[in-house]
């Protein structure tokens, strides 16, 4: 089968489109025919030997959508030609988390395309819990932007700081793919949104997906101000930031006193001073993302054929031009996700 995988860590030039062997469908497994696959900023890490792989060659894709092509033993109630999406980490079942129903504590989960082979083949072996039906209405290529970005916004909006309608949320990077996710999400919840981006661009591309008020980070650089002129002096009840420490003091001084923050990303940065007095002070709440469970992703799915979530698919690539969608990744110039298409 084609697929696209590396035998040595290094920059996109490392990526190898050429043949590996088509895996078998083992007890509990399905066979998916992957239509769709999407890059993530952890494929880039995970290329250059900054996240584990569990060995050499390793076939990447974190997001799979696609069709079940052969069950193994004992799977029901899937049949083969239905279509698919699946969450991407693959959880043991038997460890103390796993027996609690907290899996996205397992002890023991890996990553389809990080340390097991992933979706950026043209079939994939996946564990039949980890599929979720896709609606008959929705593409390939729109339904492989669901599974890390759209289940890490669900998780950090809907699990972690529960996000209410009446409440004022800031996402930060919008166009990201978890960002625009988020605004998504916050809009069918029926939350206000003020968004921020660094490009203008991006920022009219989030007004015409609903933001209910943007803001140029780069142009802007103290955000926090305008949020505060944005909220009558008061501040956000919510900041979801995929972005780190470029923004990490401004994220927090736009939260109104009793605020949450829940972060999921450090691509600008991970190493921050921080002054703990103002969590005593205001006092605020601060949250990572950590795992995401299967029940979240089943929710998720939910929104998707039930509460109208859409995904956002920025650009498209042929599956053996990997290694331009890299690029254009690290380059940051597109808005929601970067999908490619499976031969």
């Amino acid at each position: 089968m084609k697929a696209v995988y590396i035998a040595e860590p290094g920059g996109p030039e490392k990526l190898i489109f050429g043949d590996r062997p088509e895996p078998e469908a083992g007890p509990g497994e399905v066979l998916v025919r992957v239509r769709g696959t999407a890059v993530n900023h952890a494929d880039l890490a995970i290329r250059a030997g900054r996240s584990a792989t569990g060995g050499l060659p390793r076939i990447l894709g974190l997001d799979i959508a696609g069709e079940v092509a052969r069950l193994g033993s004992g799977v029901t109630p899937w049949k083969e030609g239905d279509r698919v999406v699946v969450e991407n980490r693959v959880k043991c079942g038997d460890c103390t988390p796993c027996l609690h129903g907290r899996d996205e504590f397992c002890e023991r989960q890996k990553r389809l395309g990080g340390e097991l082979d992933g979706g950026h083949a043209q079939y994939c072996r996946v564990p039949a819990a980890n599929l979720q039906a896709i609606p008959a209405w929705m593409g390939f290529e729109e339904a492989a932007t669901l599974p890390l970005a759209g289940h890490t916004a669900w998780h950090c909006l809907v699990e972690r700081v529960q996000l209410q309608p009446w409440e004022d949320v800031l996402i930060q990077a919008v166009g990201s793919g978890v960002g625009s996710f988020g605004l998504l999400m916050a809009k069918g919840i029926g939350a206000r949104v003020i968004a921020t981006a660094g490009s203008d661009w991006k920022l009219e591309k989030a007004k015409e997906l609903g933001a209910d008020e943007v803001i140029n980070y780069t142009t802007t650089p103290k955000f926090s101000q305008r949020v505060k002129e944005l909220t009558s002096g008061r501040g956000v009840d919510v900041v979801f930031d995929c972005v780190g420490a470029t923004v990490w003091d401004e994220s927090l001084a736009s939260l109104k006193p009793g605020g949450r923050l829940v972060i999921t990303g450090t691509t600008a940065g991970s190493q921050i001073p921080f002054n703990l007095s103002i969590l005593q002070g205001r006092p605020l709440t601060l949250m990572g993302s950590g795992g995401r469970s299967r029940r979240s992703f089943a929710a998720m799915l939910h929104m998707v054929h039930y509460g109208g979530l859409r995904g956002v698919v920025g650009k498209t690539f042929d599956l053996a031009d990997t290694a331009k969608a890299h690029e254009v990744m690290a380059g940051r110039d597109f808005f929601g996700k970067l999908v490619l298409r499976v031969p």
